[in-house]
């Protein structure tokens, strides 16, 4: 229903691409796919995430890693890297990560390196708002290695309303701890114009510094509200050795992939 709603007003009608994010063989069906019958890309939204408050105790995807951090991090970074060349053959190429107004309530929030898969310290919010974080932190690492040639920004999303139907089938539990939350929720319709105006935008972010915060001052810009306003991330997304050793290790996690940045 909703490619014959986007197909009815556009100029080409639209196509879809159906992938499991959490499964590397998926994501890498669905880069082929794009490759092959569109070949052309101008802007990625790595919108696709899972927040189950009902998963209580982790599940794993087939890669072995969790499921948040499989789906909400590694898929996203695996398609970006191997859609990456059709990016960088655009004119004005955008890319935009999604993270949470959440990560607010966690100003001490860091990766967990050494545990990222232990159920130990697991909870879907905990587990949630870690893999939020990374997307964050990707996006200042791509903001920094496309330096021009790319126009990278992570938008910090509030809560969105659920509509009827998804609303009615959560636990009865859920239903009434979500429904007045709900109610003050954006409308999804408010964020679909802020992702809009970020994938037509012409301005790009610019480095610049800050003599007050030289690591924080640098990538100002790069994380905005709903509004596009630049806020401030979780102080760890600063660290440019966390930075990279976030890079490195989902790199290594799917496959190493080619950047042309």
């Amino acid at each position: 229903a909703a490619v014959e709603t986007i197909s009815a007003d556009a100029a080409r009608p639209a196509t879809l691409v159906v992938a499991d994010l959490s499964d590397p063989a998926s994501v890498d069906a669905a880069a082929d796919r794009i490759f092959d019958e569109t070949g052309h890309l101008d802007v990625l939204i790595n919108n696709a995430a899972v927040f189950d408050q009902t998963t209580r105790t982790p599940a794993y995807a087939a890669s072995g890693h969790e499921l948040f951090w499989a789906t909400n991090h590694l898929g996203p970074f695996q398609l970006t890297a191997r859609l990456s060349p059709l990016l960088a053959a655009a004119s004005h190429p955008r890319l935009i990560n999604v993270a949470s107004k959440g990560l607010i309530t966690m100003p001490r929030i860091a990766i967990r390196f050494d545990r990222l898969d232990d159920p130990g310290w697991y909870s879907p919010t905990k587990a949630y708002y870690h893999a939020k974080l990374a997307q964050i932190m990707t996006a200042y690492s791509l903001a920094l290695r496309a330096r021009g040639m790319l126009d990278v920004a992570c938008l910090r999303v509030p809560a969105v309303r659920l509509d009827t139907d998804r609303l009615a089938a959560l636990p009865w539990a859920l239903r009434a701890l979500y429904a007045p939350k709900n109610r003050l929720a954006a409308p999804a319709e408010q964020l679909g114009e802020a992702y809009a105006a970020l994938a037509t935008r012409t301005g790009t972010w610019q480095e610049h510094t800050d003599p007050a915060s030289p690591g924080k001052g640098a990538l100002r810009g790069v994380y905005l509200d709903e509004r596009l306003r630049p806020v401030d991330s979780p102080a760890f997304a600063y660290d440019p050795q966390a930075r990279e050793r976030l890079w490195t290790l989902s790199q290594a996690a799917t496959g190493d992939r080619a950047w042309p940045w």
